[in-house]
């Protein structure tokens, strides 16, 4: 379990939706991971969940109606994803 942790953190760090930088990227996003993980085994509700997190919780002016949004957005579910075969 802590590799998956370890690495939905990674693709966390490595998306920064909040242009955070290298610094203090690893402790940014850690607090999401239970919420992600809960909704891994869904590709809807993973989709949903990140998307209120960059709403309601990182306010990044995230719009599902923008395609380089939603574009960005999907291959970081279909990341998350793919880590959810290990389980």
């Amino acid at each position: 379990m802590k590799k998956i942790i370890d690495d939905i953190n990674q693709i966390l760090s490595e998306w920064d939706p909040l242009g955070i930088g290298e610094d203090i990227i690893t402790d940014e996003y850690r607090g999401y991971i239970p919420v992600v993980l809960k909704h891994i085994k869904s590709k809807e509700e993973l989709t949903s969940c990140l998307e209120d997190i960059l709403v309601n919780s990182l306010q990044t002016g995230y719009d599902k109606k923008n395609n380089n949004h939603k574009n960005m957005l999907m291959l970081i579910v279909e990341k998350i994803m793919r880590l959810n075969v290990t389980l």
